[in-house]
């Protein structure tokens, strides 16, 4: 009877230990791109920010990224976000796939400061 709550003591330390805040911030992160949240989506991002949306490769500032949003975020990638799980990838971030307008689009998030930030969007051949 020690072993297994010996066990599960254990396994839960390094479920706390692995726990990079991602999964609390992600939500929150939904939650303002459903409520077009263009401010609070851009919090701890930097720019320049590589965004690669059709002819679009660069959004130069933070006023741009808001007075822009619903170019910037397109429905499909509103539907990306309220829909897809992201996938922890090297380089402490995370990122979204999905495809639209016959392009695959991905979405990165990387730490920033003591959470989490939209990084990137890419765009590439299906």
């Amino acid at each position: 009877m020690r072993a297994v709550a010996f066990a599960l003591v254990l396994c839960a330390t390094v479920a706390s230990a692995a726990d990079d805040g991602f999964a609390k911030w992600w939500p929150e992160f939904k939650t303002l791109v459903a409520q077009n949240g263009a401010k609070a989506i851009v919090k701890g991002s930097q720019f320049p920010m590589d965004w690669e949306l059709q002819k679009v490769r660069k959004v130069e500032s933070e006023a741009d990224f808001v007075a822009h949003f619903s170019a910037y975020f397109p429905a499909d990638m509103k539907r990306a976000v309220a829909t897809q799980k992201p996938v922890a990838i090297p380089g402490d971030q995370y990122m979204i796939t999905w495809h639209a307008r016959g392009n695959e689009y991905s979405l990165y998030f990387k730490k920033s400061g003591a959470g989490w930030a939209l990084s990137a969007l890419s765009e590439g051949p299906p």
